[in-house]
């Protein structure tokens, strides 16, 4: 065999087995993730994720981290429940889950509170995804939603018209508008463990066991 053949023959196995290693990688480029990040204490606003590899591919199996160690102070993360899929790290500030046979994962992230723009972050085995600023209807960070004895309507008012990212519920990336105002109030009483406002959905004493 001549040298330009053996040549060749080395280039392709290099190829190839760089090909083999980048197809385990998540590639951000080509992965798929919503473009803002706004959750809800009671995880019925749902953060979906599909990761996949620097060929286009799904990877299943997947590590998916949510990551909140960049607002400590203003993102509240509910305590681990056995129903939730992801586990909670509440040192570390994180939610973890795996993808799926077609590289996608849901968190029903059980988180309030908010955070600029950087705050929080994704990763996939360990590999930057994105980053975000949090948006949640529990403006205040207190791990509830509640209009007749708490903050949330008083501060999240004082957003409507101006570019904030932590009243973007809707994703749309312009000023806080009447559709993120109905996204919010359609989250009125929602909590860590369910319902709280007592007018509403709950009774005072159910309440009053949610402040002890």
């Amino acid at each position: 065999m001549n040298r330009i053949a053996t040549s060749w023959l080395v280039a392709f196995a290099l190829f190839a087995v760089a090909t083999s290693a980048l197809a385990a990688v998540p590639s951000p480029a080509n992965s798929t993730l919503p473009p803002c990040m706004a959750l809800c204490p009671m995880g019925d606003m749902p953060f979906t994720v599909t990761i996949r590899d620097f060929a286009n591919n799904p990877i299943a199996g997947s590590s998916v981290t949510l990551s909140f160690g960049g607002c400590p102070a203003s993102a509240f993360i509910c305590d681990p429940l056995p129903s939730d899929p992801y586990t909670t790290d509440l040192t570390l500030r994180t939610l973890r889950m795996f993808t799926d046979a077609a590289g996608k994962a849901t968190f029903p992230a059980r988180v309030g509170g908010t955070g600029a723009a950087g705050c929080a972050a994704v990763f996939a085995d360990g590999v930057p995804m994105r980053n975000y600023a949090l948006a949640s209807p529990d403006q205040n960070g207190n791990g509830m939603c509640v209009s007749l004895i708490d903050t949330d309507d008083a501060i999240f008012a004082l957003k409507l018209g101006l570019a904030d990212p932590t009243a973007d519920f809707d994703c749309s990336g312009g000023p806080v508008d009447a559709a993120d105002e109905a996204i919010f109030f359609s989250h009125h009483s929602h909590a860590c463990l369910g319902f709280v406002d007592p007018v509403q959905r709950n009774t005072w004493g159910s309440l009053k066991l949610h402040y002890r």
